[in-house]
């Protein structure tokens, strides 16, 4: 597959350097010549224009060229994948006489059984899609596309035609002929994307496709695509073709019409162009109603209420966890007011020990101080009695020494 990513062009490229054509593509249409494959780079397109084409002036395509290079990574995704984006400007003498794209990936064409040959590979374009007659699939020995290859395609048209809008890029070209779909898988890619134009284009007539709103002759803007992306969309949903996309909208499956899906559909095709929904807005919808998921609930904030005022009260107890809280040495004077009671709640038992924990102590115990009066006062009346001892007991100690001296 060849994309913009990978392209070995520069922005401009001389005819010569393309000119050797390889397979022809398609014949003369619209404002071409032709499409060749480019003999000497496989897997690229070469459409010539014709005289006085692009009608646009050459810096709106250059501009075309280089916008991928500023788009985010998943967009670009979305242009290799889904688009034929020009990838450079083919000059002849100074002047623009065509354009290089990127070929279709096989997987865009089918094998179709014809009424007088063998089988031709077509591109699975719009026209194979929008189809509400299986008579029309038997003939051709293709399968019936069911409702959920339908919806798969209409994401895909949607994701397009968002990132057009993104950038504000117009396509205006809308037709059964310039979309092609995958089997089984849904996506799409978008040819002729080298006509689009930037903010606005110059009006084609796209029949079955024109905006009611625009006249005939106006230039083209994203709010004309909006209406035409809308338009696919329903037709991609429902196979119902014609003029008048309403009769798409009514067949419509009921869980869609009736949701906001639905009435956005409507509004892209009732309301005045300012209001339309855009592309992006129609995808979230429909992803909304095919894979509805319960909206999911932020975290209750915790209820935090503001601290009230503290009475004055009993002194808070520390937790068990913690080590006991040790209380102020004893006063050294007695004390002028009675110390306040402190009440403390009832504790676990503390698990056995070796002795008896001590008693636990208090600022001031009148009967702890007289038991240790008592007790100063009785040794002060032993010390006297020591000291007489004592001193006895030194002088016998010195009277042996002299008798011990004057004994021959």
């Amino acid at each position: 597959m060849r994309a913009w990513s990978d392209r070995p062009f520069e922005p401009v490229t001389e005819l010569a350097e393309v000119a050797a054509a390889g397979a022809r593509i398609a014949g003369e249409n619209g404002q071409s010549t032709g499409v060749y494959e480019s003999a000497d780079h496989p897997g690229w397109l070469v459409k010539r224009y014709k005289p006085g084409f692009p009608e646009e002036p050459s810096d709106v395509l250059d501009g075309l060229v280089a916008l991928p290079a500023a788009m985010t990574p998943a967009d670009l995704a979305v242009v290799d994948a889904a688009t034929c984006w020009p990838v450079s400007r083919v000059v002849s003498d100074g002047a623009t006489v065509g354009v290089v794209v990127a070929k279709a990936p096989a997987e865009f064409f089918t094998a179709v059984q014809t009424p007088f040959g063998p089988p031709e590979s077509v591109p699975l374009n719009l026209d194979q899609l929008v189809q509400t007659d299986d008579e029309f699939y038997k003939v051709r020995d293709l399968a019936v596309p069911g409702a959920r290859e339908r919806r798969s395609v209409a994401r895909s048209v949607l994701r397009v035609g968002a990132l057009l809008e993104r950038h504000d890029v117009v396509y205006g070209d809308w037709s059964y002929a310039n979309l092609f779909w995958e089997r089984g898988a849904g996506r799409v890619f978008l040819i002729d994307m080298d006509s689009c134009g930037l903010s606005s284009r110059p009006w084609v007539e796209c029949n079955s496709w024109n905006d009611p709103a625009v006249p005939q002759g106006e230039r083209l803007t994203v709010r004309t695509d909006r209406y035409k992306v809308a338009v696919a969309v329903l037709r991609v949903l429902t196979g119902v073709r014609g003029e008048d996309a309403h009769p798409a909208l009514d067949t419509l499956d009921a869980p869609l019409r009736a949701g906001p899906f639905g009435e956005a559909l409507r509004c892209s095709l009732d309301d005045p162009p300012e209001l339309r929904p855009s592309s992006g807005e129609l995808l979230e919808l429909l992803e909304t109603a095919l894979d509805p998921r319960p909206p999911s609930r932020p975290a209750k904030p915790p209820d935090v209420r503001p601290a009230e005022p503290r009475a004055p009260g009993p002194v808070p107890v520390e937790p068990e966890s913690a080590p006991p809280a040790t209380a102020p040495p004893p006063a050294t004077a007695p004390l002028t007011t009675a110390p306040a009671v402190v009440s403390t709640p009832a504790r676990k038992p503390a698990p056995a020990r070796s002795r008896k924990p001590a008693p636990p102590r208090v600022e001031y115990d009148p009967f702890e101080e007289h038991r240790a009066a008592s007790a100063r006062t009785g040794a002060e009346r032993l010390v006297p009695f020591l000291i007489i001892c004592c001193l006895g007991a030194l002088v016998l100690l010195l009277l042996g020494g002299v008798v011990s001296a004057l004994l021959p």
